[in-house]
């Protein structure tokens, strides 16, 4: 039941072809994010965040190697977070409730300044910006390389590097397992009625999965002791990962990028 269930979830969005970020190191890619989200974050007018989202949309379609088909189907929610958030911000800033202010619509009780508008629209692309570059260094390689590459470049504990790509691979297998969940309570006649009937329900298959993710994590536990995950000794290196010139390009080009960003965009 539980591989059945694992067929419905969304493949991985992985590259597909041969490309530029693929063959730089993770944390080289890590390294330009960081920066790109602190200066998205930082004090500025929509240009920083308008012109970092036009250079992101830019790299995934020339440079990523990710199928472009896929790429908007997982934008989506993010997508409509950003707009949901960006008109939130236009309505209820405060700067709507200054008559010296100047107004991009004045229509009876509503008045929207045309510093709410530019407010707006700033965190609906500094959301935009975000969601690109977290595409950008987290899907364009395996999770277990950049794992191997934060261990190797940055000499990362064994103990959060492996951990953390531990908890990324069970993610989907909590999802199979709540999907399988639903699927066996209604093989069983458990069908929810009315509005404590679903309540009963999600709470029964919340129990189910949580004692699953207990096991599932007792036994990854286990098998990561067996591997000397616990023990601080020296290790040898199964999937070397180098960097040379192309990633100290791409670390070059993408501060220059973001440093220009806020230098003119603001």
């Amino acid at each position: 039941m539980a591989v059945a269930a694992v067929s419905f979830l969304p493949a991985p969005l992985e590259p597909v072809r041969p490309a530029l970020l693929t063959r730089v190191a993770p944390v080289t890619r890590l390294a330009v994010g960081v920066a790109w989200l602190l200066v998205v974050v930082l004090p500025a007018g929509p240009g920083v965040p308008l012109m970092l989202a036009i250079v992101a949309v830019l790299a995934v379609v020339l440079l990523s190697g990710l199928p472009l088909g896929r790429v908007p189907t997982r934008l989506a929610p993010l997508a409509l977070a950003a707009l949901g958030l960006g008109v939130l911000t236009v309505l209820v800033n405060p700067a709507n409730g200054d008559p010296t202010a100047p107004a991009v619509i004045a229509t009876g009780p509503l008045r929207i300044a045309a510093g709410s508008v530019s407010a707006g629209v700033t965190i609906a692309l500094r959301l935009a910006v975000i969601a690109l570059v977290s595409l950008l260094v987290f899907a364009v390689s395996d999770p277990t390389r950049l794992a191997d590459s934060l261990v190797q470049q940055w000499h990362a504990p064994y103990r959060f590097a492996y951990g953390t790509l531990a908890a990324l691979r069970i993610v989907p297998l909590l999802a199979a397992d709540w999907t399988a969940v639903g699927a066996v309570h209604r093989l069983r006649g458990l069908e929810p009625r009315g509005v404590r009937g679903r309540v009963a329900a999600f709470g029964r298959r919340l129990l189910v999965l949580l004692v699953t993710a207990i096991r599932r994590a007792e036994r990854m536990a286990l098998a990561m002791d067996a591997r000397g995950f616990d023990a601080d000794l020296p290790r040898g290196v199964y999937r070397p990962i180098r960097v040379g010139r192309l990633d100290v390009l791409v670390l070059a080009v993408g501060l220059a990028i973001a440093a220009a960003a806020y230098a003119f965009g603001r």
